[in-house]
């Protein structure tokens, strides 16, 4: 009689190999899907910037909204939404900074954002703080309570200035 078949240890052989594949084929993967959510919260961060560039234009001409150049203006992400930024707000907190360039009629902004989990923090401006920057994954870092500036400072609430 001829039997057919595969043993136990070849059996077991076949799963070792396949959980050292399994094994190597993650430690491949995951940093790239850290990366691939550092790089959506940078597109975010972005549009939250490009939202407060046309909710500024649109409030200075329909509301002569104004940004001096002593003190900047903050328009809170929730007061661009939904008219002008499109996320959805439940898992986006912060603000953007306009604050107007010295000697110029152009406008520099800074986004301060944070999903709990990443955090864009004053981010926007170059090196010298002087010019626009396109925001990227790798400026993107791990939210932390304790350096998340949130509001920042030097700026009146825009909410605040349209109401008053």
């Amino acid at each position: 009689m001829n039997k057919r078949g595969f043993t136990l240890i070849e059996l077991l052989a076949v799963i070792v190999v396949l959980a050292i594949v399994m094994l190597l084929a993650v430690q491949a993967v995951l940093p790239q899907m850290e990366i691939a959510r550092k790089n959506s919260f940078a597109i975010e961060a972005n549009g939250a910037i490009e939202a407060a560039q046309s909710f500024f234009v649109t409030k200075a001409l329909t509301n002569n909204l104004t940004v001096s150049s002593k003190e900047g203006l903050c328009i809170k992400v929730e007061t661009m939404s939904p008219s002008f930024y499109k996320a959805d707000i439940s898992k986006y907190k912060g603000y953007v900074k306009i604050t107007k360039k010295e000697g110029t009629n152009d406008f520099l902004y800074q986004v301060y954002l944070n999903n709990g989990q990443y955090m864009a923090n004053g981010l926007g401006l170059d090196a010298g703080g002087a010019n626009q920057k396109n925001i990227t994954g790798d400026d993107i870092v791990e939210y932390d309570s304790e350096t998340f500036t949130g509001t920042p400072t030097g700026c009146v609430d825009a909410a605040t200035k349209l109401s008053s």
